[in-house]
């Protein structure tokens, strides 16, 4: 990868991947055990992967360089699907605020715990969080860039301090134990946690269309979450047990990132362990959670027709945090529960509309893009399968049917 876009683009895909969802993983996919959780990482990287492929087939289609997935569906499908697509991307952009704020307050409450010796309710560090990080969005884009760059310096450092502090206290045995029925209940929250769609329309104008280094660009920029993603529970299930004082206690646990700090700091007996995890749990909030804030202010700015004024941003702010921050407060396993539900999210927009719109385009419409996925109809079939799949997964689990620790 000489070329320097090529390179940027690939990061920009893995950054774009690369957040609180990782935090998520050793939670949901705990019980399940290193073997069978590392089988279930590969085998969504490659799902995922593929949906990206159709995603930029379908977008090879739109006659606008730079459409996102709702105009793709409008100049496809029309206004009514159009207007699911707008609904759902709102609801993912909200459940994974809803997501972020709830841990954030967790990890909040443990920071002021552990540095000051103070108890926090948990509402709380939901306000905390919320009252501090929540609005630095009515500052723009420049700013809240800014203070990623210092946040995303802190996380990469945090990371590989961490890891390194985990070594020596990992165990051979406890990479035995787990059992395959839990996955089920893990693969929307992995879904999400490979989710990097959101900006590959910004890519296709960056490198000028250029397919060749597009396709390069979303294989190893999904490679890369990949790669840190299986470093990181390789770690993590190298040092806990599967059952009690391990992941059965943390995944029973009403914040179960804060959890995933406490058990950790208590099996290797240092305090310091527990602070590292919270902080590298920090940043890798606070620089998701400004994208998605981001994202939310703008998006609903633009569909509303709201303008930025003082105003405004006041309205905007209230429509932004209000239905995250309630669902925060009055749901204490927010975190894991709202990553699984954006998972489906992720399924319906990127899993289901893109393969319908290269069906329609190839098949129906007999058009030719300069890029066509290969294994035609059955593998569409496949990704609708797979899609229908994920969804069907977080209703089973919603309506506790499938396998869990409680």
């Amino acid at each position: 990868m000489k070329d320097n876009k090529v390179l940027g683009s690939s990061l920009l895909v893995a950054g774009t991947a690369i957040g609180a969802g990782m935090l998520a993983l050793p939670v949901a996919t705990g019980l399940s055990g290193f073997k069978y959780s590392s089988l279930l990482l590969f085998s969504v990287f490659a799902f995922m992967l593929l949906t990206l492929f159709y995603l930029l087939e379908a977008n090879l289609f739109s006659n606008k360089i730079g459409a996102n997935i709702i105009t793709m569906v409008r100049d496809h499908f029309g206004p009514f699907y159009q207007g699911i697509a707008w609904v759902v991307f709102l609801l993912l952009l909200y459940t994974v605020a809803a997501a972020y704020i709830s841990a954030g307050g967790a990890i909040v409450g443990k920071l002021f715990q552990v540095s000051l010796l103070i108890e926090l309710a948990p509402w709380v560090g939901v306000f905390m969080f919320f009252m501090f990080f929540g609005v630095l969005v009515v500052f723009g884009t420049a700013f809240v860039d800014g203070l990623n760059r210092v946040c995303m310096v802190a996380l990469v450092v945090s990371f590989f301090i961490l890891c390194l502090s985990l070594f020596p206290h990992m165990e051979l045995k406890f990479f035995q134990g787990g059992s395959f029925k839990y996955t089920f209940a893990a693969v929307p929250v992995v879904v999400l946690s490979f989710t990097s769609h959101l900006i590959l329309p910004s890519l296709r104008t960056y490198l000028l269309g250029d397919v060749k280094k597009l396709k390069k660009v979303l294989f190893f920029g999904s490679l890369i979450p990949l790669v840190v993603y299986f470093l990181w529970e390789m770690f993590i299930f190298g040092v806990l047990p599967v059952g009690a004082g391990g992941f059965a206690t943390i995944v029973k646990a009403d914040q179960p990132v804060a959890a995933l700090a406490a058990v950790l700091a208590q099996k290797v007996d240092s305090h310091w362990i527990g602070a590292m995890v919270s902080c590298f749990s920090f940043f890798a909030l606070i620089t998701s959670f400004f994208g998605v804030a981001l994202s939310l202010f703008d998006f609903l700015a633009d569909g509303l027709h709201i303008k930025k004024d003082l105003k405004g941003k006041i309205s905007l702010l209230a429509l932004m945090y209000i239905p995250p921050v309630i669902f925060a407060l009055f749901y204490p396993k927010a975190f894991v529960v709202a990553i699984g539900y954006a998972g489906v999210f992720v399924a319906i927009l990127y899993g289901i509309f893109p393969p319908l719109i290269v069906w329609k385009s190839r098949y129906i419409e007999k058009k030719e893009a300069s890029f066509r996925v290969f294994g035609g109809k059955p593998l569409i079939i496949f990704t609708f399968v797979g899609a229908f799949t994920i969804i069907a997964l977080q209703v089973l689990s919603t309506w506790n049917l499938l396998p869990t620790a409680s």
